[in-house]
């Protein structure tokens, strides 16, 4: 009997408490009101910008090494150059990172008279070898970190040799121990393309790719030296190399970009296709350039005499691309000043002529594409509107349906503008949400049509307040959103990282194979999860209030959006009131992007992993429902009639 009082009583006191967690207060209320009326009718466009990797490794190239073709780099003309510290130093004072091909930058020489050699428009290694030699070898380690056994890789390079030697491309572990096959490639007098296909033989933590040339020994002959002679067999021979490439086997190229690349880019559906990023076409001097460069075939588009260096990618591979994932393209000119991280530096004067006739022919090749020119970016000032002002005297006759941007703000100098200025924020982080808001209202876009191109993320989002990076993102896309009458268009960057937890990218690079984040779900969402009517709501000001969030609807459909972000490490139980004459929804979809952190964790960085839900919850044409937000929860509401 006493057993049984015990189940009651605990059965009852389980009751109480479920019934206490369902009736927990609500800390504030959400309208969506359908009676409101439209603010705005259009979507914000969204839009990406595809960079060879501004510094860093060519990401839109499936080669996994970098300074494959030994072009880093040319010493630059007229600058100086600290070797200690591998930096080229401009006539203005910058100093900028610039390795020289003597230095075999991104390969480790283990043995052996290896060199880098010039021709006459390129670099190539030179290895003088004989049979005497106990190892001529290099090495480089291979991007992507951990392979697996039975991974293909295919290689090539372009060579020729002077006597009889045979070249060795494997892959070791970093004690050398090889977990590949062997492949044995024999160069011969004149340059020559040579293919092998390497296969792992078992799992290796990371791995490298050697390269290793043996000549080996003849039949003996006599040597006579002075009053000395002797037999030998010894041989020597001099092998060219140039060109070095390791993909892995079965990709696909499309548009100019890897098949999966150009899968993940045309289901995002970005508004805009922007090319390249400012610090890289803004670069009047080295320093900018990627570090996987394959040969001096291609060469940067951008820039007035075309020697700056580039991957595989240029301005024809941008317009296709564009054309075939129905984005417009946007290309960004190199406009005669340098990047404004370092000391500025005008371009002579004299060379504006030859600048404006390198933008034009830009957009004559654009015409039926379309094409969007902005010359520079992050560039203002009177020197910038003087030279922007005698670009447009030049153009505009003869393109009356001109389309360029303007790489910063004309205001000061220009009573309105007939084209459209690109806004520069400063990093956005939560500290400044505020700020980032009132600039992209502070002006008439009437009279000073903008748009925001590049989009910043402060990366240490674990000082001052905690903010997670999908939040951070997601509450500003938000305020983007309701301020979508004052903008013509936003980017996002980075589109492209091999450093997901530093950069937080769009898309992840990781082996030369391409992996969509939770950034790039969410924005597929959010996307997904609007329509074309902007709704004021009852909405509080940015950060007046725990809960960011911005209210659109679809004419066609009767659907209501719903976005929010949980500003803080609380759940946060809230009531959604449905008012209006069509209010009458039958469902909701809800997407969700939760931490499974308990709120009284600690370790912040837990927070930044989150789970993706999809649920769907049956109205029966209530007014209200409730929901509890986890703690920095980013969630979507599709409410359907």
């Amino acid at each position: 009997m006493k057993q049984f009082l015990v189940v009651i009583n605990l059965l009852i006191l389980l009751g109480l408490l479920s019934s206490c967690e369902s009736k927990q207060p609500y800390v504030g209320v959400i309208v969506v009101d359908t009676d409101l009326p439209t603010m705005y009718k259009g979507q914000l466009p969204i839009g990406v910008t595809l960079d060879p990797g501004s510094g860093g490794r060519d990401l839109l190239s499936r080669n996994l090494l970098i300074n494959g073709g030994f072009e880093l780099a040319t010493r630059p003309a007229n600058v100086g150059y600290d070797a200690a510290e591998r930096v080229a130093v401009t006539p203005n004072g910058s100093r900028l990172f610039y390795p020289l091909p003597d230095q075999h930058y991104g390969w480790e020489v283990l043995g052996g008279a290896i060199s880098v050699a010039s021709g006459i428009d390129n670099h190539y290694l030179s290895i003088t070898a004989s049979s005497n030699d106990s190892i001529v070898a290099w090495a480089q380690t291979i991007q992507g970190g951990a392979m697996e056994q039975g991974e293909r890789f295919d290689f090539s390079c372009r060579g020729r040799a002077v006597g009889s030697a045979t070249l060795y491309a494997s892959l070791v572990d970093d004690s050398l121990r090889v977990v590949s096959n062997r492949i044995a490639l024999t160069p011969v007098e004149d340059w020559t393309i040579y293919k092998g296909v390497l296969t792992t033989t078992q799992y290796a933590p990371s791995t490298r790719l050697l390269l290793e040339v043996e000549v080996a020994e003849g039949e003996a002959y006599l040597v006579q030296r002075d009053s000395m002679s002797y037999w030998s067999s010894s041989r020597r021979a001099v092998v060219e190399l140039d060109d070095f490439a390791l993909q892995r086997s079965g990709g696909t190229i499309k548009a100019g970009v890897s098949a999966d690349l150009y899968a993940l880019l045309k289901d995002l559906e970005p508004a805009f296709l922007r090319y390249p990023s400012g610090a890289t076409a803004n670069g009047l001097m080295p320093g900018t350039y990627p570090l996987h460069l394959d040969s001096l075939k291609q060469k940067s588009l951008w820039t007035l005499r075309e020697n700056e260096l580039t991957g595989d990618f240029g301005y024809a591979e941008l317009l296709r691309l564009a054309k075939e994932i129905g984005s417009a393209p946007v290309l960004v000119a190199n406009f005669g000043f340098t990047d404004p991280s370092t000391i500025q530096r005008v371009e002579d004067i004299k060379e504006l002529p030859s600048r404006i006739a390198y933008i034009d022919r830009l957009i004559r090749r654009g015409r039926s594409s379309k094409v969007t020119i902005q010359p520079g970016y992050n560039l203002t000032g009177l020197e910038y509107d003087r030279r922007f002002a005698k670009l447009l005297e030049e153009l505009e006759p003869k393109y009356p349906d001109l389309q360029i941007i303007s790489a910063g703000n004309r205001m000061e100098y220009q009573k309105y503008s007939d084209y459209p200025y690109d806004l520069i924020l400063p990093e956005v982080s939560y500290d400044n949400l505020e700020e980032v808001d009132s600039l992209i209202v502070h002006n008439d876009q009437l009279l000073f049509p903008h748009l925001v191109s590049e989009v910043n993320f402060d990366k240490h989002y674990d000082t001052g307040y905690f903010l997670p990076p999908l939040a951070l993102r997601a509450a500003f896309l938000i305020l983007a959103e309701r301020r979508t009458p004052y903008l013509l268009t936003l980017g996002i960057t980075p589109l492209l990282s091999s450093n997901i937890e530093q950069d937080y990218p769009i898309i992840e690079v990781v082996g030369g194979a391409y992996r969509p984040t939770q950034l790039y779900d969410y924005l597929i969402d959010f996307k997904t999860f609007r329509g074309a009517h902007l709704h004021r709501g009852d909405m509080p000001e940015p950060l007046s209030s725990d809960i960011i969030l911005s209210i659109t609807s679809d004419e066609k459909t009767g659907n209501y959006y719903l976005k929010a972000v949980n500003m803080t490490r609380h759940p946060l139980n809230y009531q959604i009131k449905l008012k209006g004459q069509n209010r009458d929804f039958a469902r909701v979809e809800i997407i969700s992007y939760t931490s499974a952190q308990p709120s009284t964790s600690s370790d912040l960085e837990g927070f930044t992993h989150y789970v993706r839900k999809v649920a769907e919850e049956s109205l029966s044409l209530q007014s209200s429902m409730s929901y509890l937000f986890a703690p920095f929860e980013v969630v979507l509401f599709k409410f359907e009639p």
